[in-house]
């Protein structure tokens, strides 16, 4: 039985989504008091999702049924660098165009599940090429990347299972998790977001 007092996470409680949360009592009484905003990434590695993806669609239409706004993160710029979570090794390298083909794909799944603000819903579909394809790398680094601790990246399983497999990770994969962070960055100056799901590192 739930404990929560929100409607929100006492939903994904019910429904087994929960896998873990930080600083879940805070969490709680914020989705009690106020509206929060959330987003998911997707990168655009494909065409179309796959079925495993439908488990955090649902995170983002439970989070609007339950009175809240959902941000899909479609990935048209971290796409351009590959995830290298789960993967034994770098993932192939796709042109813009092919990124932009995807992206037209997947966006008309999200259509079925959420209702966005063109179609009178609170929901909002980001591309974060819009910030990421413009960065100055000096500036970046400068002002981003010297919040990050290389001893700390090497801990995350996405970067941990590859060098303990000793498979090769590249430069380029390694600063994928920075420009995740990043995103977060934008998403709560654009829009409020407050909250990222569906990711455990």
């Amino acid at each position: 039985m739930s404990t929560y007092k929100s409607d929100f996470l006492n939903v994904l409680a019910e429904r087994g989504f929960i896998h873990q949360i930080s600083e879940p009592e805070a969490l709680d009484a914020l989705a009690r008091s106020s509206t929060i905003t959330a987003y998911i990434g997707f990168d655009c590695t494909a065409p179309s999702l796959h079925i495993g993806n439908l488990l955090v669609i649902m995170l983002l239409y439970w989070l609007q049924q339950t009175g809240h706004r959902p941000i899909a993160l479609m990935g048209g710029g971290t796409t351009r660098v590959g995830d290298p979570s789960g993967k034994d090794e770098s993932r192939k390298i796709l042109t813009d165009e092919v990124i932009r083909d995807n992206l037209i794909g997947i966006r008309a799944v999200f259509a079925k599940f959420l209702k966005f603000e063109e179609a009178g819903g609170n929901a909002v579909m980001a591309n974060n090429a819009d910030w990421l394809n413009t960065l100055n790398y000096i500036d970046f680094l400068r002002d981003v990347g010297r919040h990050f601790s290389v001893n700390r990246m090497l801990a995350f399983d996405s970067v941990k299972l590859r060098l303990d497999r000793q498979q090769e990770l590249s430069f380029l994969e390694f600063n994928y998790m920075i420009l995740q962070a990043y995103d977060f960055i934008e998403l709560h100056k654009r829009y409020g977001c407050v909250l990222q799901m569906g990711a455990s590192d």
